[in-house]
């Protein structure tokens, strides 16, 4: 037998994600993945014991760069900017909520995979950190009412990258309509 094609792990995890979304937790296998990168099942095995391993180090990056993503919001723009720039970057991560909800269904079948869901259960409070100076910036300046209480604003905004674009606009466009929603609401006063 011929030795295996080597893979990056920008490649194993753009695998990963493309059959995460498209097969769930449940359809995901190591023999499905190793079919897209175009190699044996040893050789994934090689760097993952399971694919609840895999999965675990996969959503842990996933998280690592959606945080990192966050981050990089500049804060010294207008809120209205700050706002947009917020919204472009979460329709980066439009796939993060479905990832991340399958990591409840990880059986912890390895202290690993416990450390690893104690590190995103953490981690997942750092990406609300931009959220929430945005949302405290945006009160400061009189854009958003200060009796509004910031989780459920916080869920609210994260919520919008989840709504379908069933009339098929533009994606600058559409982001566009989410924030003034978010901004102006549906009144017309």
């Amino acid at each position: 037998m011929g030795r295996d094609k080597k893979f990056s792990t920008h490649d194993l995890w753009q695998a990963t994600h493309e059959l995460i979304v498209e097969t769930g937790y449940q359809g995901f296998t190591m023999s499905l993945l190793a079919a897209k990168l175009h190699v044996s099942r040893a050789a994934i095995y090689k760097h993952y014991p399971n694919k609840e391993e895999l999965l675990i180090d996969f959503m842990v990056e996933k998280m690592r760069y959606s945080v990192t993503l966050l981050s990089e919001i500049d804060f010294t723009q207008s809120f209205e900017h700050q706002l947009r720039d917020l919204l472009e970057r979460m329709f980066q991560l439009k796939d993060l909520h479905q990832i991340l909800g399958m990591a409840s269904t990880i059986e912890d079948v390895s202290p690993v995979i416990t450390e690893k869901k104690q590190v995103l259960s953490a981690m997942h409070h750092e990406l609300y950190a931009p959220l929430n100076q945005l949302i405290t910036k945006g009160k400061e300046q009189g854009f958003i009412d200060p009796a509004r209480n910031n989780f459920l604003l916080l869920g609210f905004i994260f919520q919008t990258i989840d709504i379908p674009n069933h009339a098929g606009l533009p994606l600058d466009t559409f982001i566009a309509e989410i924030q003034a929603l978010i901004l102006h609401g549906i009144s017309n006063k």
